[in-house]
C-alpha cells in the first residue's frame, strides 16, 4: 500500500481509469477511500475564503456608500443618477453574493477536497454554487450598465451618446441572454445538482464552452468600454496634464 501511496504516477493513472470507467458518485467516494487509506492530510481553506469574501464585500459596500453620499449631499445636483441606481441594485446583488460565498460555499465544502464531503453535502454545494453562477452574470452585466450610464452624463455628442445608447442596450440584452442560460443549462434544472451524487439521467450544456463565450463577450466590451471615453479625452477643452490625468483616471477604473 505504501508503494501505490507514495507514488503519484500510480495514483494519476488509477484515478484516470476510474473517472473514465464508473459514475462520478463512485470515482470520487474511490478517492476518499485511498486518501483515507494513504493517511493523506484534509485540506480545509474554507476560512481563508470567507475571511477574503467578507473583506472584499466590505470595501464594496464602504466604496458604493461613498459614492452616494457624494451624490446626494456633496454634488450639484445632489440627487442619484441612473448609473447610481444601477450600481444600488448591483451592491445588493454583491451582498447576496458575499452571504451565499460565506454561509452557502464555505459553509458546505469550498476550500476542502471534493471528495471528502458526503453527498448531501456536495449536493447543497452546488445548489449554492448554481444560484451564485447566477448572480453573477447578473452583477457582471449590471456594472457595465452602470458605466454606460455614466458615460452618458458626461459626453454630450451625438455620435458618442448613440454609441453609448447601443452599448447599454447590448449590455442589458447580452445579461439576459446569459443569465437565462445559466437558469436553464441542464434540462432538468435539478440535474445540475444530481448529478454528482445520484444515477439520473438529465444532460447540460457545455460549461467550458459557455464559460469561453461569456468572458470573450464580456472583455470585448470591457476593452469597448475603456476605448470609447479615451476617444473622447482629445476633444476635451482642457491642459494636456489634465487630459492625461482624465487618462490615468479611465485606465485606473480598468483596473
Amino acid at each position: 500500500m505504501k508503494c501505490i501511496c507514495d507514488s503519484t504516477t500510480i495514483e494519476d493513472e488509477a484515478s484516470k481509469c476510474i473517472l473514465s470507467s464508473c459514475p462520478l458518485p463512485l470515482a470520487l467516494a474511490a478517492k476518499n477511500i485511498t486518501s483515507s487509506a494513504c493517511d493523506y492530510p484534509i485540506r480545509d481553506k474554507s476560512g481563508q475564503y470567507s475571511a477574503m469574501s467578507i473583506s472584499l464585500g466590505a470595501i464594496t459596500v464602504l466604496l458604493v456608500l461613498i459614492r452616494v453620499a457624494f451624490k446626494i449631499f456633496f454634488s450639484t445636483s445632489q440627487t442619484l443618477g441612473p448609473d447610481d441606481k444601477v450600481i444600488l441594485g448591483t451592491l445588493a446583488l454583491r451582498i447576496s453574493c458575499t452571504v451565499i460565498n460565506v454561509q452557502g460555499l464555505a459553509a458546505h465544502g469550498l476550500g476542502k477536497d471534493v471528495w471528502t464531503m458526503d453527498p448531501s453535502e456536495l449536493t447543497t454545494f452546488v445548489k449554492f454554487l448554481y444560484v451564485m453562477e447566477i448572480l453573477y452574470l447578473a452583477e457582471l452585466s449590471l456594472i457595465k450598465l452602470s458605466l454606460s450610464l455614466f458615460y452618458l452624463f458626461i459626453f454630450p455628442g451625438a455620435i458618442i451618446r448613440r454609441l453609448l445608447w447601443g452599448t447599454a442596450i447590448f449590455n442589458v440584452l447580452f445579461g439576459i441572454a446569459f443569465v437565462v442560460t445559466a437558469i436553464f443549462q441542464c434540462s432538468p434544472i435539478s440535474y445540475y445538482w444530481t448529478q454528482y451524487v445520484e444515477h439520473v439521467g438529465g444532460h447540460c450544456v457545455n460549461i467550458n464552452v459557455f464559460g469561453w463565450a461569456n468572458a470573450a463577450v464580456s472583455v470585448a466590451v470591457d476593452i469597448w468600454l475603456i476605448a470609447l471615453p479615451l476617444s473622447q479625452v482629445r476633444a476635451l477643452n482642457l491642459h494636456w496634464k489634465k487630459k492625461l490625468g482624465v487618462i490615468v483616471m479611465f485606465l485606473t477604473g480598468a483596473l
